[in-house]
């Protein structure tokens, strides 16, 4: 596998992840659920999804 190749192939499956993630994150906001994620120190903050999606832009 070329250089080339394995940029193509780790974009693919970085994009795939975030779309997995994404839709994880809208299926918790339906069920009105929360989620753990990282503050800017890396510390655990859990956050309703809802509210998540809003702030990201959503």
């Amino acid at each position: 596998m070329s250089e080339q190749e394995e940029i193509k192939l780790f974009e693919r499956i970085r994009k795939n992840i975030q779309q997995a993630q994404r839709e994880l994150f809208e299926r918790k906001a339906k069920l009105g659920e929360s989620i753990v994620i990282a503050d800017d120190n890396g510390q655990p903050v859990i956050i309703k999804a809802e509210d998540y999606l809003k702030r990201a832009g959503k």
